[in-house]
């Protein structure tokens, strides 16, 4: 079924109507076949703050909110941007992150790709015994 991956269509994000006050807010589903999914999902928030006021000097902080969900666990990530060391923190994290997860596929890709050598290579080497 390895070779059908290519074919799929990636989960669609469950992108919610341009509201007021938000420069993202989706919600996408990670499983693509329907009998795999647990709940397993990425919910990403980013507030727009630019219709906000500053307000007795003190600037608008937006919410930032980043889950990921498998089918028993979750995680929260926290990103702030109130100070230059917070915004280059948290610029750094979603950088890390997503270096990692491209690693992450990389690695996932070469696995696949031997699986399905493997699984030719063993179907070749049985049609070889067959015949003898």
């Amino acid at each position: 079924m390895t070779y059908l991956a290519q074919y799929a269509i990636r989960g669609v994000a469950t992108l919610r109507p341009a509201r007021p006050g938000a420069r993202v807010d989706e919600r996408v589903t990670l499983n693509l076949f329907p009998e795999y999914d647990g709940g397993a999902h990425v919910r990403a928030f980013v507030e727009d703050t630019s219709a906000h006021r500053i307000r007795r000097g003190k600037l608008p902080a937006p919410r930032l909110k980043l889950r990921i969900t498998d089918c028993t666990n979750q995680i929260h990530l926290e990103f702030a941007v109130d100070s230059p060391d917070l915004c280059e923190n948290s610029l750094h994290k979603i950088e890390t992150l997503i270096e990692s997860l491209e690693r992450f596929r990389d690695g996932l890709h070469a696995e696949v790709e031997l699986r399905a050598a493997r699984e030719s290579g063993s179907r070749a080497r049985k049609e070889m015994r067959c015949r003898t």
